[in-house]
């Protein structure tokens, strides 16, 4: 990172797809797998009866880095599998990101949406592209898709595919989900929502 190389997954639309058909193997930071640095990391072995499903944060155009560093630390505690980035998100290897990060940048793998755009055949991407990704993640692979809201009714009423985490069971989390967090002054686009 000192010299400006950033880590990067190298086919990510394949390591993403492998990560949500494994949703009931273990957990895959602890399986001598290849992680977001390209290099072999064994942190804590787990029992091979422990599974669990996969969780992953999908950012619209989250712009300031203190928060994106934020969100990066704590994805980290809460074991969240990878982070997706509208192209209009800020860079999560910027270095205050990195910094507030505590260096966690380094072990939950970030998607830019761009890095996917041929293999979910977007012509182009508008608005950050990440509707093009949710609707992958809820058609093709069957993962549950929340919102990060703070006005649970409204969100509801008007945009009818994502729901508020607030109104699910703890049943219903048992499967693969994806959580999407809005923008710092605007929160989640209605285009990314009614996607």
């Amino acid at each position: 990172m000192c010299a400006g190389v950033v880590p990067k997954i190298e086919n990510p639309f394949q390591w993403l797809k492998g990560l949500l058909s494994s949703a009931s193997d273990n957990d895959d930071r602890t399986n001598n797998k290849t992680g977001n640095l390209g290099t072999q990391f064994t942190p804590i072995a787990m029992p091979a009866t422990l599974t669990r499903p996969k969780r992953i944060l999908a950012l619209d155009a989250v712009s300031n880095t203190s928060n994106m560093g934020s969100i990066i630390r704590t994805a980290a505690a809460f074991a969240i599998d990878a982070i997706i980035l509208s192209d209009d998100s800020c860079d999560a290897w910027y270095r205050q990101a990195v910094r507030v990060s505590m260096g966690h940048v380094i072990t939950v793998p970030t998607i830019r949406v761009s890095e996917l755009k041929q293999e979910l055949n977007m012509e182009k991407v508008s608005n950050g592209g990440l509707q093009a990704v949710l609707k992958w993640f809820r058609g093709e692979k069957n993962v549950r898709c929340f919102a990060a809201v703070v006005d649970d009714d409204n969100v509801e009423q008007a945009l009818p595919p994502l729901v508020s985490m607030e109104s699910i069971t703890r049943k219903q989390k048992e499967n693969s989900w994806v959580c999407v967090f809005g923008n710092e002054g605007n929160g989640i686009r209605k285009e990314v929502v009614r996607e």
